[in-house]
């Protein structure tokens, strides 16, 4: 099949914009009413919060509690199963000791030129509806098939951005999220004779096709995108939430990152576009080793939603309970004083606009209230759902603003 650009849009996508008509048409009047009658009693404006250390003590560690996810950790080690050099840095696959079930797998990029005390980056992959890619959405390898530089094209510039904060000097760990790459569901494995019945039929036409063809890699992506609702589902009912996942992995991460000779612990910054913006914005919530931070593409308030946006998103975002208590400009919030830049697409569909606007005004006035307005920076880019070239140059002087 011809390898256009339109071919290879994320699977849930396009997103379709919101509708005037609530997509739960009759039902959403009540559901409506509920988000409106939630306090949010964690959120830093509310005046019952005075001082920015009182709040973080305080609301941190709800946000963890809801997050539900603290598995007994396996001491710190790492395994390097292979090294490369590539031009201006090396990069060292690793393998990151979690806990007694899992193992994180990482790259670790090193800039060529040695010397200790270098900032570290946790640079996280998107979603885009690409399961069977996790790191190498951000970082490139030889021999890569063609329709991988195809994506990055569309959604990066055409830039395995994480080598250019390399060169840049900056320590970069990627890792597998948990449902991506070396970390997914692997429905290749899958007995289509046990399998849940809906997806028989696709599962056996999967083993007809080549292994790491376009067509295979599409059908794979497209069974585990059909995957995440039970995927979800199993989550919840295990007392787990898939942010919680997520965000447990990435801390583990940071443990790694800090623990390197090459890096300076008290220099670590994140950053990531879409459900990397997401897993961003909970990692400098949770974690306060993170001093600066770029969210791309995933921050706005829930409320607004609601009436017809959930339609485009993945069910990675989900944690019950949390509008209850703080908005996600709240959760981000938890990283003041880090320096924290967020770059909005102004065409970006799996967001009202007016949403991203009060999202971004909602953290303005956070850090303002703490008085350190100067380390909060919100812009809004013309383009559509991505990280181009442009936004990555502005992402990339603000990394080397705070973490020098």
């Amino acid at each position: 099949m011809p390898l256009t650009r339109r071919a290879l849009l994320p699977l849930f996508a396009a997103p379709l914009a919101g509708s005037a008509e609530p997509d739960l048409a009759n039902l959403f009047p009540q559901l409506e009413a509920n988000s409106r009658a939630q306090q949010r009693s964690f959120a830093f404006l509310d005046p019952r919060w005075k001082k920015l250390e009182a709040w973080k003590k305080q609301a941190r560690p709800e946000l963890l509690r809801l997050l539900r996810y603290n598995p007994p950790a396996e001491p710190l080690a790492a395994k390097v199963e292979a090294t490369g050099q590539r031009d201006g840095f090396r990069v060292e696959r690793v393998r990151i000791t979690a806990t007694r079930e899992h193992t994180l797998p990482g790259w670790l990029l090193v800039p060529a030129v040695q010397r200790k005390g270098r900032p570290g980056l946790i640079a996280i992959h998107c979603h885009s509806g690409r399961y069977v890619w996790g790191h190498e959405k951000i970082l490139s390898s030889p021999g890569e098939p063609e329709f991988l530089g195809e994506f990055r094209r569309g959604t990066y510039g055409g830039r395995a951005y994480a080598e250019e904060l390399a060169r840049r000097g900056f320590v970069v760990l990627v890792i597998d999220g948990f449902y991506f790459g070396d970390r997914r569901l692997r429905v290749e494995d899958m007995d289509p004779a046990t399998a849940p019945p809906v997806f028989r039929a696709r599962l056996t036409e999967l083993k007809k096709l080549r292994r790491e063809s376009y067509e295979w890699m599409r059908a794979a992506d497209a069974i585990c995108s059909e995957f995440e609702h039970l995927t979800a589902k199993t989550i919840f009912t295990s007392g787990a939430t898939w942010p919680g996942i997520l965000n447990w992995d990435d801390r583990r991460a940071v443990d790694y990152l800090a623990s390197r000779p090459e890096v300076n612990p008290e220099r670590i910054g994140c950053l990531g576009l879409s459900i990397g913006g997401l897993r961003t914005a909970y990692l400098i919530g949770t974690d306060p080793r993170i001093k600066a931070a770029c969210v791309m593409g995933w921050m706005t308030q829930f409320h607004e939603q609601l009436r017809s946006h959930l339609r485009n998103h993945t069910w990675m975002v989900y944690t019950p309970g949390m509008f209850n208590l703080m908005d996600l400009p709240d959760v981000a919030g938890l990283h003041a004083p880090g320096a924290l830049l967020v770059q909005q697409c102004k065409r970006d569909a799996l967001f009202p606009l007016a949403a991203m606007e009060q999202a971004n005004r909602q953290l303005g006035n956070i850090y303002a209230k703490a008085g350190i307005p100067e380390r909060f920076k919100a812009t809004v880019h013309d383009v559509p759902h991505s990280f181009g070239i442009e936004m990555q140059a502005e992402a990339f002087e603000w990394l080397e603003r705070w973490l020098g």
